[in-house]
């Protein structure tokens, strides 16, 4: 994977290393800068687990994102667009692009973190190269994707191949239906009263991510997740498992929408059959899978249990 280049950034200068992996539309912005609201910003405030003065955070782009990332031909370089090729993209592939990123500026590092897509490739990444973490902790995710989450990506797939939709019209109407899958009818029947509300919140994130996110970055990222299987070409799940020589933390959401929860208990039981050391936790919350975007308190709860695991 030499011909692609990682985009990145470091916060912090603190003793502790970790590499933090981002979601579908995330990117290398997960702490506050500059007038840049990071995806995790509260999380790195002073006195938070990943404070500037406790921890150094590495927050690679993966490949596939339009935030950077790129293969490396002057074209694209200078344009910063996505990859021109991003055919039979997954999570496997965007662990070896990262590995070689890593062995690239010689790095280790003492926690993988990763949510939602970017646990998924944590998995791939920890089972490519356990020597270069001491543990990791994923979030909202499973080592396989199942038929539940094909499904809910193919509805948002079907908008964005719609030939009749301009770039902006298909990412924003993809975005309404993936929100769908992001909370839960009790988080969203507390929050809305009448439908016009709803409706003006489903444009407002269609939008939004529309500002930001490009057409193919987010087909690639969708295959990339829908390709997902940590155990395929090594022998089923719990063979996979066992490349894993480090802890394991999961931390799961309640009532999520989005990946199910027999998904991750069959993580879990692959990785304590493969003798994996796991631990799983839940958030409890009405608000499903973007709970590790709004339920704070608890997820510097677990932050904290793993920083204090390598300290």
């Amino acid at each position: 994977m030499s011909n692609i280049y990682t985009a990145y950034r470091v916060a912090g200068h603190g003793p502790v290393k970790i590499l933090l992996l981002h979601a579908l539309t995330g990117g290398t912005d997960a702490a506050d800068r500059d007038g840049v609201k990071g995806w995790w910003g509260p999380v790195f405030k002073p006195e938070a687990p990943l404070a500037e003065h406790s921890v150094t955070v590495w927050t690679p782009n993966l490949y596939g994102s339009c935030y950077g990332t790129t293969e490396l031909d002057e074209q694209t370089l200078q344009a910063k667009k996505a990859p021109a090729s991003l055919t039979a993209i997954n999570t496997r592939l965007q662990a070896e692009v990262l590995a070689d990123w890593i062995r690239s500026l010689d790095l280790h590092f003492d926690l993988l973190i990763g949510p939602s897509l970017g646990g998924m490739v944590g998995l791939e990444l920890a089972c490519l190269m356990p020597d270069r973490f001491r543990a990791i902790g994923i979030i909202g995710c499973s080592a396989k994707s199942d038929a539940w989450l094909w499904g809910t990506n193919e509805i948002q797939r079907a908008i964005l191949r719609s030939p009749e939709l301009s770039d902006e019209e298909a990412v924003a109407l993809a975005r309404r239906a993936a929100m769908l899958t992001f909370r839960t009818p009790t988080s969203l029947g507390k929050r809305f009263e009448i439908p016009e509300k709803m409706r003006a919140w489903l444009e407002y994130h269609g939008k939004a991510l529309a500002a930001r996110f490009t057409r193919k970055s987010y087909l690639a990222m969708l295959d990339a997740m829908d390709g997902h299987d940590l155990g395929r070409d090594r022998g089923g799940l719990v063979s996979a498992m066992s490349c894993i020589k480090i802890p394991l933390f999961v931390l799961g959401m309640q009532d999520d929408r989005m990946i199910s929860t027999d998904s991750l208990y069959e993580t879990i039981d692959s990785a304590k059959e493969a003798g994996v050391r796991c631990a799983l936790d839940w958030i409890q919350t009405i608000h499903g899978h973007d709970s590790f975007l709004i339920e704070w308190p608890q997820v510097v709860k677990w932050l904290n249990k793993l920083i204090h695991e390598v300290s």
